[in-house]
């Protein structure tokens, strides 16, 4: 395509393909030394991606000049970008920090790779790479204190949602169950105000065996519980030794005391709109995303601080 720029002679074919040129060096130019000055850190030694240690010695340089190192205690032999984002990438940075910043602003995968100049294939396997470094993201989120504790759904996939049938002389009327049927996927939701929790907890309504199995990861004992007057969260109350303090939900009284967690909800469900179309088995994947942002933006209001903290989480 590039070759046909010089033997072109339409003026406007020239521009458009200039423009694709100019881009396409842009964002297709691997920059090592900015990815390893990212990713080190003074304050953080470098571990092991195999048996985390942190005994690593130099081990030369590969060909495109990037600094490899080997552990002494496995043997190990990676590079900085190992277990992080950019491995095995060959797109540049600069695409990477364009389309993370469009993410992690509440746009859509779409949106950000048209920003980032990439295609929607790479996009889904920088979203997939994304998904696996946050995979374990909430297991050290633990809160304590007041915290406002409710649950929110979402609709499961159309080709799963279980109909009633209707047929009648001319056509077949289809109506989805009334109500909280299984065919509404329950998400638990918690905060205390400075950080939060999301995760997936059944289909149809909350179960107590599966809120107690959740609580009990995240929820300090001796807290307070703060929500609507919900039964399922009785057993986790009296195992986990918290105290309840519950409002009638659809009253104003509820409305203003549990506007947090409401705030919470509705955000979460903003989120999961604008990245509709994906299969629910990757729920909680865009789940453990959506906190990252909630809780990272909460300690910093700086998006590029967040960007880079993404890029250093193994």
């Amino acid at each position: 395509m590039f070759s046909h720029l010089e033997a072109s002679e339409d003026f406007f074919e020239v521009q458009i393909l200039e423009r694709i040129q100019e881009d396409y060096k842009k964002y297709h130019n691997t920059n090592f030394p900015l990815i390893e000055s990212l990713l080190q850190s003074n304050d953080c030694p470098l571990v092991c991606p195999k048996c985390r240690s942190t005994k690593v010695i130099k081990h030369g340089k590969s060909k495109n000049g990037t600094q490899r190192f080997t552990c002494k205690l496995c043997g190990k032999t990676f590079n900085c970008a190992n277990n992080s984002l950019f491995f095995a990438s060959k797109v540049n940075i600069k695409a990477w920090l364009t389309f993370l910043e469009c993410l992690l602003s509440g746009t859509s995968t779409v949106v950000a790779c048209i920003s980032a100049k990439i295609s929607q294939v790479t996009g889904a396997l920088w979203l997939n790479k994304i998904f696996l470094t946050l995979r374990e993201y909430q297991n050290t989120i633990v809160l304590s204190g007041e915290i406002f504790i409710d649950e929110t759904y979402v609709h499961e996939d159309s080709s799963k949602i279980f109909y009633h049938e209707e047929i009648g002389k001319i056509r077949k009327v289809k109506k989805q169950p009334r109500g909280i049927s299984r065919n509404k996927i329950c998400i638990l939701v918690a905060t205390d105000k400075t950080k939060s929790f999301a995760e997936v907890a059944c289909n149809g309504r909350t179960q107590r065996l599966k809120n107690y199995n959740i609580c009990k990861k995240h929820i300090k004992e001796g807290s307070q519980l703060i929500g609507d007057l919900d039964t399922s969260l009785t057993y986790t109350a009296k195992e986990m030794n918290l105290t309840r303090t519950m409002y009638k939900s659809n009253t104003e009284l509820a409305y203003e005391k549990l506007e947090p967690v409401d705030q919470l909800c509705n955000r979460l469900k903003f989120f999961i709109n604008k990245h509709r179309g994906f299969k629910k088995e990757r729920l909680q994947d865009y789940i453990n995303l959506f906190i990252f942002i909630d809780n990272e933006k909460q300690i910093n209001n700086d998006l590029y601080l967040v960007t880079n903290k993404l890029f250093k989480i193994w």
